[in-house]
């Protein structure tokens, strides 16, 4: 079993990806994303909470003196 992949039929989807000949490469990091934002959000969230997990703050513009 994938570290960290063995929650709410995790396995068996990447099991059934990967017997269809399609990579898990872009499926686990999804998946970390979903347990993170379970983890520090409430659970009935829908997808825009994982989304928000991949927006960076932008950088203050420097300032000028």
């Amino acid at each position: 079993m994938r570290s960290g992949t063995d929650h709410a039929g995790v396995p068996a989807f990447l099991d059934t990806a990967e017997q269809q000949g399609v990579s898990p490469e872009l499926l686990v990091p999804y998946f970390a994303l979903m347990r993170r934002r379970l983890a520090e959000g409430s659970p009935d969230e829908d997808l825009a909470g994982v989304v928000d997990l991949l927006v960076r703050p932008r950088p203050a513009a420097p300032t000028t003196a």
